[in-house]
C-alpha cells in the first residue's frame, strides 16, 4: 500500500483511525524507511496479558546452527525475524505471529543478521544471474536492518519500532481468507502482542527526539481510537463467539496500552526531549550505503536535488504565469473522476506500448474505509505471494460531510493532482509494479522492495506519462505533476539539510513553502517527517536513477531503444535499489 503525498490533506484527517500505509510496501523495513509507519507500543502488561491468556506466538529466534544454506532459505529465515513483512508479501504462515521485541529478542535478531551477512560472504560463487542478484538483494536487506538496529538503534530511540504490536489491519483490509480464519489469526496476533508490550518502556532510552515523540503521541492516540472503534466493528462480524469475545477484550486492552504510552510520552519523555534525530554526515553516508547501495558523495546528491528542483520550479512558475489554474471536481464527482483517469491511463500504456501489463488487472476505485481516512489516497494491493485474483483497492478519501462547505471543497485534490496520484498509485505506478513483482522469478526478487525503487518508479511514471503525451491537451495535468515533483524535490533537499547541514524544522519548512509551493500546514508536516524519515529523499533519487539508466540505454542502443522494453526489463526483478539491477537491465536489453 502506498500512501498519498499530499501532506496538508493527510494531516487534516491524520491519525483519526490510524494505520500506517507504508508498511505494506516496506517489506522487511523498520523505522527509517517508512514515514507513515509511525506507531509505537505500550507500557506494562495489563491484566489481560497475564494469567488466563493462552501462550503467545512469536517469531522463532534463528540461531547460527539453524541458518539455511540456500538463498531462499536464508530469505525465509530473514522474513521469520519480522513476521509483518511476511504478511505484507502474502506469506500467511506468518499470520498471528509477532517479532520478539524484547531486549534479548532484538539482540538475537542482530546476531542472526550478522551471521547471515557472514554466510552470504562465504558462499561459493553464484551459479546464475538470478542467484547473483538474489544474494545482492538479501545482503542489502540485511545491511539496512543492521544499520537501523545497530547504528540508529531504532529499538532504543524510535517508539515507532513497535508498530506490529498494535496494528492488526492486515487481517481486516485483505480478503485473503474467510472471515473466521482471519479473525482467529488476529486473536493470535493480539495474544502475542499483549505478551510483548512490556518490552517497550524497558527498551526505549531517554532522551528521545522531540519531533519523534510529538508524532508518536498523535499516533498512539490514534491507535487507541482504532482499536476501540474499527477493530471492534470488524470483530462484531465474527461468527465464533469465543473468538469474538476474547479478541475484542484483548483489543480493548491494547487500546488502553496505547493511551498509556501516549500519556507517558507526553508527560515524561516530551519535557526532556532533544534533537537526537539528526544523523550527521557519517551516519547519513551509512544510510545511503545501507538503504540505497550508494557511495555517491553527499555534495553530488545535493547538487542533483537542487538542479531537479530548479528545473521543476521554473516550469511550474511558467505555467502559472501563462494562466494555468487548478480546478477541483465536486466532492460527489471525485471517485468517478479517479475511475475515469485510472481507466484512461491503463488504456494509454497499452495503446502506446509504454509497458506490458503482465496479468489481468483487478483493481477497484473506492472510498477509503473509515479507519484509514487519515490518508487522502493510497493503494491497498495484494502481496507477491497472495492469490492472483485478490482485488486491489485504490482508495480515495472524501471530505467529512460535517466540515464547512469551503473546507470540503479545499480538501479535494485538484484535477491535475488526481491525475498524478492515480498514475502514481495504479497505472503504471504501484499497482502495475506489484503485478510484475508477483511474476518475479525467485523468492528474493518477489520480496525485494526498496524505498528508492518502489517510490522512485511511481514518481518517475508521473513525469514519463506526461512526456509521452498522456492528457497532452491539459496543461493542468502538467501543473499537477510538477506540483508533486516539487514536493519530492524539497524532501531530498530537506533530508540533507536536517541531517547534514544542521537545519531546524522551521528552516526546512521555509524551503517547502518558498521553493516547493506548499501551504503552511503541509510544509510543517513534511519538515517534521524529515526528522525521522531521512530516507524520504528516495522518491526523487529513484526517479533520477531510472532516468539516468534510461538515458544510458538510449545512448547505447540508439534507434533500437524501445521504451516499453526498457520498462519491462526494469520491472522484471522485483524492486531492489536501481544500482543492484543496472547491469542486469542493460544486459537484457542488449545494451551492455
Amino acid at each position: 500500500m502506498a500512501a498519498s503525498d499530499h501532506g496538508a490533506r493527510a494531516s487534516r484527517l491524520a491519525y483519526g483511525g490510524c494505520k500506517q500505509a507504508a508498511m505494506r510496501k516496506t517489506v522487511g523495513r523498520l523505522g527509517l524507511t517508512a514515514i507513515i509507519v509511525l506507531a509505537t507500543a505500550a507500557t506494562t502488561v495489563g491484566a489481560v496479558g497475564c494469567g488466563g491468556t493462552p501462550p503467545a506466538k512469536e517469531a522463532p529466534t534463528t540461531t547460527t546452527t539453524a541458518l539455511p544454506s540456500t538463498i531462499e532459505g536464508l530469505g525465509r529465515a530473514y522474513i521469520a525475524l519480522q513476521p509483518a513483512s511476511g504478511r505484507v508479501a502474502g506469506l500467511h504462515e506468518h499470520d498471528g505471529h509477532v517479532a520478539d521485541v524484547t531486549k534479548a529478542g532484538v539482540e538475537a535478531r542482530i546476531m542472526t543478521l550478522r551471521n547471515m551477512k557472514a554466510d552470504l560472504a562465504a558462499m561459493k560463487p553464484a551459479a546464475s544471474d538470478d542467484e547473483i542478484l538474489d544474494r545482492k538483494i538479501l545482503a542489502q536487506m540485511v545491511e539496512q536492518d543492521l544499520f537501523e538496529l545497530v547504528e540508529v538503534r531504532t529499538w532504543r530511540t524510535r517508539p515507532t519500532f513497535y508498530t506490529e504490536l498494535f496494528s492488526v489491519d492486515d487481517y481486516i483490509v485483505r480478503d485473503y481468507a474467510p472471515l473466521p480464519v482471519r479473525a482467529k489469526a488476529m486473536l493470535e496476533h493480539l495474544r502475542a502482542s499483549r505478551a510483548k508490550v512490556g518490552a517497550i518502556r524497558a527498551n526505549l532510552t531517554s532522551p528521545l527526539s522531540q519531533p519523534v515523540v510529538k508524532t508518536a503521541i498523535d499516533i498512539y492516540k490514534g491507535f487507541g481510537e482504532y482499536l476501540r472503534g474499527d477493530v471492534q466493528t470488524f470483530l462484531d462480524k465474527v461468527p465464533d463467539e469465543a473468538v469474538k469475545k476474547e479478541a475484542k477484550a484483548l483489543a480493548m486492552a491494547q487500546a488502553d496500552e496505547a493511551d498509556a504510552i501516549a500519556k507517558h510520552l507526553e508527560t515524561v519523555e516530551l519535557p526532556k526531549a532533544d534533537q537526537s534525530h539528526v544523523l550527521g554526515r557519517a551516519r547519513y553516508e551509512a544510510l545511503l550505503r545501507a538503504q540505497e547501495a550508494l557511495t555517491t558523495p553527499i555534495e553530488e546528491l545535493e547538487a542533483m536535488a537542487q538542479e531537479d528542483l530548479q528545473r521543476n520550479k521554473l516550469a511550474y512558475e511558467a505555467l502559472e504565469k501563462s494562466g494555468v489554474k487548478k480546478t477541483r471536481p465536486a466532492v460527489k464527482d471525485l471517485l468517478d473522476a479517479a475511475r475515469k483517469i485510472t481507466e484512461a491511463s491503463r488504456a494509454f500504456i497499452v495503446d502506446h506500448a509504454i509497458v506490458t501489463v503482465p496479468s489481468k488487472p483487478n483493481v477497484n476505485v473506492a472510498e477509503t474505509p473509515p479507519f484509514q481516512r487519515w490518508n487522502s489516497a493510497f493503494l491497498n494491493g495484494a502481496g507477491a505471494f497472495d492469490r492472483p485474483d485478490l482485488v486491489a483497492y485504490y482508495y480515495i478519501t472524501l471530505p467529512d460531510p460535517k466540515w464547512p462547505a469551503k473546507e470540503q471543497e479545499d480538501y479535494v485534490m485538484s484535477r491535475g493532482e488526481i491525475v498524478s496520484t492515480s498514475v502514481h498509485e495504479v497505472f503504471p505506478g504501484h499497482y502495475l509494479q506489484g503485478l510484475w513483482q508477483q511474476r518475479a522469478p525467485t523468492f528474493m526478487q518477489k520480496i525485494a522492495w526498496s524505498y528508492s525503487f518502489g517510490e522512485g518508479w511511481a514518481h518517475y511514471v508521473e513525469q514519463m506519462m506526461v512526456e509521452e503525451g498522456f492528457e497532452k491537451d491539459s496543461p493542468e495535468t502538467r501543473l499537477g505533476q510538477l506540483s508533486d515533483a516539487l514536493l519530492r524535490n524539497c524532501r531530498f533537499v530537506a533530508s540533507i539539510g536536517i541531517h547534514v547541514r544542521g537545519w531546524s524544522v522551521d528552516e526546512a519548512k521555509k524551503r517547502f513553502i518558498d521553493d516547493c509551493k506548499q501551504d503552511e500546514a503541509g510544509a510543517r508536516q513534511q519538515a517534521v517527517r524529515g526528522t525521522f524519515d531521512p530516507g524520504y529523499f528516495a522518491y526523487t533519487l529513484g526517479k533520477l536513477q531510472i532516468l539516468a539508466l534510461r538515458d544510458e540505454a538510449k545512448k547505447k542502443l540508439g534507434d533500437k531503444f524501445k521504451l516499453g522494453a526498457f520498462h519491462d526489463a526494469l520491472l522484471a526483478h522485483g524492486a531492489p535499489p536501481v544500482p543492484l539491477i543496472r547491469e542486469r537491465v542493460l544486459a537484457e536489453l542488449g545494451a551492455k
